[in-house]
């Protein structure tokens, strides 16, 4: 059985640990010590440099097992403290049920397998902890397919601007989010984190009798942008969330 101090090391030099790493190496750190040798093994490459409570550290040992059975050992190399380190501190604050969470350990079983990493990018972590549990729903559903949109909007002639806009038709994953209110402002974030854009590829006008525009009915298409894409591929569980 590998020494807990020894685990730490392995993980990130004390140069990067600094004072933490004292407080890493007291209870209920040590508790470390009771996972079986090739647990310990795969420990060592996601453990990161702060105070681990207790149910955290549950939880992570969980995750730990999860990721041993799942990266060989011949193919395990010590996670990126710039991956591991915010990751791992992000993750404290969540249930392991939660897709972030799940979005977490996808992002760690890559970072600890020579095969995957190069799919790492150390702004991954980042993002994932600037989601909201609809918008991880969101991404998921986009990776397997493009939501297409069909609304309409009244013409007001008055103020020259349409409003009031209603959708006809979609496949927007609305009954699989906890808000689904919210889905335009899940968007506007999205988009602003460059994951996914929402183009109107054809509109035509709404006319009345007489041939005056009332309004436009307007087809759009949420999907990925090619950097969603990469995101995706790296943080998204390919069998899907635990919960779905």
């Amino acid at each position: 059985m590998a020494d807990e101090g020894d685990l730490l090391k392995v993980l990130l030099p004390e140069k990067v640990l600094g004072t933490a790493y004292e407080d890493m190496l007291s209870s209920p750190a040590k508790e470390v010590g009771k996972l079986a040798t090739d647990v310990v093994k795969t420990a060592r490459l996601l453990l990161a440099p702060f105070q681990i409570a207790a149910a955290f550290q549950d939880r992570v040992e969980r995750m730990v097992e999860r990721i041993s059975e799942r990266v060989p050992e011949e193919r395990r190399i010590t996670a990126p403290a710039e991956v591991a380190g915010p990751a791992l501190e992000q993750m404290r604050y969540l249930d392991d049920e939660n897709p972030l969470w799940q979005m977490f350990e996808e992002l760690l079983s890559r970072s600890v397998d020579e095969v995957e990493v190069s799919k790492v990018h150390p702004s991954f972590a980042h993002i994932i902890s600037q989601l909201a549990r609809d918008e991880a729903v969101i991404l998921y559903r986009l990776k397997e397919s493009n939501f297409e949109v069909v609304d309409v909007l009244d013409l007001n002639a008055k103020e020259n601007r349409f409003e009031n806009r209603r959708i006809e038709e979609s496949n927007l994953p609305t009954n699989a989010l906890f808000l689904p209110d919210m889905l335009d402002l899940y968007y506007s974030h999205l988009e602003s984190l460059s994951l996914v854009s929402w183009p109107v590829y054809a509109q035509d006008p709404i006319k009345d009798a007489t041939g005056r525009q009332t309004g436009i009915r307007r087809r759009s298409r949420m999907h990925l942008t090619e950097f969603g894409r990469l995101f995706t591929d790296a943080c998204i569980p390919e069998q899907g969330f635990r919960f779905a």
